[in-house]
Order: structure tokens, then C-alpha cells, then sequence
């Protein structure tokens, strides 16, 4: 069976995928039995051999690729072409095309990504042959009743007025909502959560700065360079934000060196400390994320930084600067 889960969700995708990986799961192997693949880096005959092979230990087999369907579309240099798409059996991935009608009814493939061309060409050829999803973030207006089915799942009790604060502070994050009412869940242990205890315990500063170190990972410059003047505004220190960068790329390093030695996440979270949600977005994260380009991330950072020291640039230049070559980072790095 394929599935197609593509869109700037990453968050419902992720629950999507989480929902689909325990139906699978009916003998408590599925573990064993799964495979994922960089789409930026796999070969076509990776991907039809992990289709095309019979589960070992476990009953199911699941083979999931990331990012296939924005790296096919793209051109020579990485960025996305502008010819018109060429038919899909011109393509080495018409092996995979062809391989879907033949697969193991024991194998199901999915291929997870974010914003497709609804004429992309391995999608468009794709798309008749499995269950395809198109996941977008709820709007500003249906943020509400999101939050409080998210709650009621957690056995939260929130009321009208914290939720509104909620949607104000946090807007259409999916990963940091989610986060931020387990952190309330925690600690109302049963109680009503009121508008004072949202604000007592969600910062907007601490969010802010997680919101940063997203958009700058996931490759939006510009919504990146709004928070970082956002934080300075707050009187936040360049030296912060600096360390906070260079922390999360040494975890994104550690991540993706792992997952590239086939760990599991369990071992990855115990590793850097990391469970839940905070595991899933750094997970997903270092799967857009070669080996490669991280350590060009690496190079932008030392550079800032000796750029700082040296007096080259005052401190909030030399981030803008660096938050701009950060966030075109992730489109190179092929």
C-alpha cells in the first residue's frame, strides 16, 4: 500500500504517520521491519529492493522516504525547475512507479514531504496508485477547537479565556502548541487551567526563541529574521541566541549521524535527552538535514562568531547575516 503525506504540516503529518505506523504494528515488531531513506540522497533501486522485500521478524514491512518529491522536482543545482515536468516514464523513478503495483501486500511505503507542485512529476504520477493527504496548518480562526480537542485527548480541562491566550502567544504552531499544553497538563494535575496559568507558564520570549531556531532550520529567512529582531527588541543577547544556534545544530549533527547509523529514535532521545514532541520535530528536522549541510551550518556559525569577537561586525549584524546564510542552507544542501 502508498501513502503520500506532503504539506507545510509537518506536526499533523508526523500524527498521521504516528496513527498509521501503529496500525501496522500488530505484533510489536514493526521496528525491525522499517526503513527510512533520505529522498535528497537515495537511489531509485534502494527503494524498489525495500519495497520489494519480505518482512524477517516482523508481520509488516514499512519503507518511509523523506523528501523524494520536492528533490525529484528539483533541478541539477537544487532548486526547483522551471520547465514544464517532464512525463514520469522519462525519469530513473519510474522504477518506483512501476514497483508500487507489485509490491508485498506486506509492504507499505509511505513518502512524507513538504510543499509539492500539484504537477510534480513523481506525484502526479503517484498519486492514482495510493492514499495521498495534503496536510496544512489550521487557520488562525480553527486554532480553538483544535486546542481543545488537543486538551480534552490529554485530559486537560482549559478554559475559553487560556485558550485565546494560547492562539495569541503561540499562533498556528502545531509542534509548540502541542508542547506547551503537556507542560499545562503536567502541571494543572487535574485542574481547570485559567487564563493566569498560561501566563504564568508560557513565556512568549522562550517561544520566540524555539520559533527562531525552527524557521532558520526549516529554511524561512525571512520569518526567521522577524523573531531575531523581535528578541533584540526584547533585550535579549546576541551571545544567547548564538549559543542556543550552536546548540541545536550539534544536536541536529548527533541526530543525523545517528539515524545515517540506522539508530532508533528511542536511542537518539536517550542520547540527547529528547522525548515526545520535542524528539519528533528534531527528528524530522534532521531528516531534511545531510551530514553535509550541517557542516556548512557549522561554518556560518564560526564565522559569526570570530566576526563578533574581531569587531568585524556589532553583534546584531553579524546574526542577521548569519540568520540569512542559515536559512537558504537547507535548499543547498543536496
Amino acid at each position: 500500500m502508498l501513502h503520500i503525506f506532503f504539506g507545510p504540516d509537518s506536526f499533523s503529518q508526523r500524527e498521521a504517520l504516528r496513527a498509521l505506523k501503529a496500525e501496522l504494528d500488530s505484533d510489536g515488531m514493526l521496528e525491525s521491519g522499517t526503513s527510512v531513506f533520505d529522498g535528497r540522497q537515495v537511489t531509485p533501486q534502494e527503494v524498489v529492493a525495500a519495497c520489494e522485500s519480505a518482512p524477517f521478524s516482523s508481520s509488516q514491512r514499512l519503507v518511509i522516504v523523506e523528501g523524494l518529491l520536492q528533490h525529484v522536482g528539483r533541478g541539477p543545482q537544487g532548486r526547483r525547475s522551471r520547465r514544464p515536468s517532464a512525463p514520469a516514464d522519462e525519469g530513473p523513478w519510474q522504477a518506483l512507479v512501476d514497483c508500487v503495483d507489485r509490491m508485498p501486500a506486506t509492504t507499505t511505503l509511505v513518502l512524507v514531504d513538504g510543499d509539492v507542485p500539484s504537477g510534480g512529476p513523481l506525484l502526479s504520477a503517484l498519486s492514482g496508485k495510493g492514499r495521498v493527504r495534503q496536510f496544512r496548518p489550521p487557520q488562525r480562526g480553527a486554532l480553538p477547537d483544535w486546542i481543545q480537542r488537543r486538551a480534552q485527548a490529554l485530559g486537560l480541562r482549559i478554559d475559553r479565556r487560556a485558550v485565546s491566550l494560547l492562539v495569541s502567544l503561540v499562533d498556528n504552531d502545531l509542534w509548540t502548541l502541542a508542547a506547551e499544553l503537556e507542560k499545562l497538563a503536567a502541571y494543572a494535575n487535574g485542574q481547570p487551567v485559567r487564563e493566569e496559568d498560561v501566563r504564568a507558564l508560557v513565556s512568549a520570549g522562550d517561544i520566540e526563541i524555539w520559533g527562531l531556531l525552527d524557521a532558520i532550520v526549516e529554511g524561512r529567512p525571512s520569518a526567521a529574521l522577524k523573531l531575531l529582531r523581535r528578541l533584540f527588541a526584547q533585550g535579549r543577547e546576541a551571545s544567547y541566541v548564538l549559543s542556543m544556534l550552536q546548540r541545536q545544530y550539534r544536536r541536529l549533527a548527533i541526530a543525523r549521524e545517528m539515524l545515517d547509523g540506522g539508530a532508533t529514535s528511542r536511542a537518539i532521545g536517550q542520547q540527547l535527552g529528547a522525548s515526545h514532541y520535542g524528539l519528533e520535530k528534531l527528528l524530522e528536522q534532521a531528516a531534511r538535514h545531510p551530514l553535509s549541510g550541517v557542516r556548512r551550518a557549522y561554518r556560518h556559525l564560526l564565522e559569526a562568531d570570530v566576526a563578533i569577537k574581531r569587531g568585524i561586525y556589532d553583534e546584531e549584524l553579524a546574526l542577521e547575516l548569519l540568520v540569512q546564510a542559515l536559512g537558504v542552507a537547507p535548499a543547498r544542501a543536496v
